[in-house]
């Protein structure tokens, strides 16, 4: 099984960089550094308790999980994108204004939490109890931001004026404070994707800041757990991230939870419960990945994500990781079909294209929806404002005779 993974990892990541295709190459990096690669290197002797004595169930999952995620692409890969119509259109300025206030709300609560700037990345840093009004307003703000500031690189490529950097910086450092490398890396990642769907930068001169925020992102656990008393370097930090990439952990932790809980086939009721900030609905379910932690750490200081495949395996076992499965290679498959029409979709409908590929391919396949569910929610609510507003306010410009 881990050459068949290696091998349809390889095939898909070639076939992917020839047609363009980001979801896929996302997708088969997935498989090839979450699944494959950690199944070739498996050693007994290194490997958690949970891990040895669920590492069947582990396997299955994983390779159950990659054939379906491909299985679904596959089937919708051809399906072709809705058809649309070019709007010829004259862009106001209340899609800037718009974003300002945001910014401005953004940097305002940033300012606003305990102990200011350091206080918040304090917070954001050594993964805190975060379940106040404050942090989840931040939180909140800082997608909405993000999404808007998307909406910018738009207009910044199709106008040729110049892209948004302090919005883009401001946005990424913020993510980059609350400590959270896939939220920094699936935000980059989304803005460097309308450049390149529109052909403004070749993904050759995008290899250098990728290597700078991997960089950034070392950095960042390195100085985690620095703050938390765990002396380490940046060759640690680094050895440790490798480790990490694995999604064996996080399947063999919701294999021990379904001995120990059973099924929970109400799992994704509980995760449309999760769009609710918990400051504001304390009532709340617990996260599948808080209880995971609390079942092998014992604290509550963060979560242990169960992956994408490790949720549907808690939530409906093989049967699950297989419909699951499909259905998430199906939308990645029609959402790489609306990026190679990118040009021709309205601004707010390129931002979710593009930032909906990262947010599912890495963020809800390493966490599993319950994790995502937040900031999903905020980009399709803000996709369908902006869509209303585009179709009530655009002006269409008179043909020229011939």
């Amino acid at each position: 099984m881990t050459l068949a993974l290696i091998a349809a990892s390889g095939l898909g990541l070639v076939l992917a960089l020839r047609h363009g295709r980001p979801g896929l190459i996302l997708l088969s990096l997935a498989i090839l550094l979450f699944h494959a690669l950690p199944l070739a290197w498996l050693d007994p002797d290194a490997i958690s308790a949970t891990l040895r004595a669920q590492i069947g169930p582990a396997a299955a999952i994983a390779g159950l999980a990659s054939l379906a995620w491909y299985a679904g692409y596959w089937l919708f890969a051809r399906a072709p994108p809705a058809s649309i119509q070019p709007a010829e259109i004259i862009v106001s300025a209340a899609p800037r204004r718009f974003h300002a206030l945001v910014m401005a709300i953004l940097l305002g609560l940033v300012a606003a939490a305990p102990g200011g700037l350091a206080g918040f990345a304090q917070t954001g840093f050594l993964r805190l109890p975060v379940d106040s009004v404050l942090f989840s307003l931040t939180y909140a703000f800082a997608c909405l931001a993000a999404f808007t500031t998307t909406i910018l690189c738009v207009h910044a490529v199709t106008s040729r004026s110049s892209p948004p950097w302090f919005s883009m910086g401001a946005v990424l450092l913020v993510f980059w404070l609350l400590g959270g490398r896939t939220q920094f890396a699936i935000t980059a990642i989304a803005f460097s994707l309308v450049f390149l769907g529109h052909r403004r930068v070749r993904p050759r001169s995008l290899m250098l800041p990728a290597l700078v925020a991997a960089l950034l992102g070392m950095l960042t656990l390195s100085f985690r757990l620095t703050l938390q008393g765990e002396a380490t370097d940046l060759p640690d930090a680094v050895r440790l991230t490798l480790s990490q990439l694995s999604l064996l952990e996080s399947y063999a932790l919701s294999a021990r939870f379904v001995e120990e809980a059973g099924y929970q086939g109400g799992h994704y009721w509980e995760v449309l419960q999760q769009m609710f900030p918990r400051a504001l609905f304390p009532e709340k379910p617990q996260q599948l990945s808080r209880a995971l932690r609390l079942m092998e750490a014992r604290d509550g200081l963060g979560g242990l994500t169960p992956g994408l495949a490790g949720e549907a395996f808690v939530a409906g076992g093989l049967i699950g990781v297989a419909a699951i499965g499909v259905a998430f290679g199906g939308v990645l498959a029609l959402l790489d079909n609306a990026y190679r029409a990118l040009a021709r979709q309205q601004p707010s409908m390129q931002a979710l294209t593009v930032s909906l590929i990262p947010l599912l391919a890495i963020f809800a396949l390493r966490g599993g929806f319950d994790t995502t569910i937040f900031r999903l929610v905020i980009l399709l609510f803000a996709a369908a404002i902006g869509s209303f507003w585009h179709n009530t306010h655009r002006v269409r410009l008179p043909k020229v005779l011939s």
